[in-house]
């Protein structure tokens, strides 16, 4: 461990919770760029998402370099933030999000796509100000709404991976009470709905209070 952090941004993080920081993505061309992105929990309540360099020091950051790229505002006050962050085969960054919900589903952001919440998102970091939609982004194009969605229906996909051979994704999507998710998303086919709220709708005992 280095005496000094890589990177310190205590004062601009929410505590306490599921909040916090959250995740960290280094760029596939990091050696060449010294980019890398953070998500955490701001002082507002919202996810950030922000990309920083490294300085000259290949051990610290430099933290006048922060530059945000997307917030997203969360109606919960501590838990469903999501957060993990990776780069795909793709070369685009995916970004998973919680549902921004107490238990019961009461906000039904899940399956709403015209919320950034209880989703994957997929963006294009190389291009646009402050990033590009993938043209193969399933609700990419005019008039569909949130073009960064990339698969919707999740609770609470605190962590997902991508198989290096295959490219097909598993995410751990956090159930309620005694059900758990492990959703695969096969790396041949585009993104897709996933089923919370609907998987439990039958299981009356993960609803109870």
């Amino acid at each position: 461990m280095v005496a000094s952090p890589f990177l310190d941004i205590a004062g601009q993080v929410s505590c306490c919770g599921e909040r916090g920081l959250l995740s960290l993505a280094f760029h596939p061309n990091y050696a060449q760029n010294g980019y890398f992105y953070v998500t955490f929990v701001n002082l507002n309540n919202q996810v950030a998402l922000v990309r920083y360099q490294v300085s000259a020091d290949p051990d610290v950051a430099n933290s006048n370099s922060a530059q945000t790229i997307m917030l997203i505002d969360h109606p919960a006050g501590f838990n469903h933030y999501g957060g993990q962050l990776q780069f795909g085969a793709d070369g685009y960054l995916y970004i998973s999000t919680g549902d921004g919900a107490d238990p019961g589903d009461p906000y039904k952001n899940s399956q709403n796509a015209a919320s950034l919440l209880g989703k994957i998102l997929r963006i294009d970091i190389d291009h646009g100000t402050p990033y590009a939609i993938p043209p193969t982004n399933p609700f990419a194009g005019p008039g569909d709404p949130l073009d960064e969605i990339w698969s919707l229906g999740l609770r609470n996909p605190w962590r997902f991976s991508f198989d290096p051979l295959t490219n097909d994704m598993w995410i751990g999507d956090v159930g309620q009470r005694n059900w758990e998710e492990v959703n695969f998303r096969s790396g041949r086919r585009p993104g897709r709905t996933q089923l919370w709220v609907e998987l439990l709708r039958g299981h009356a005992r993960a609803f109870r209070r």
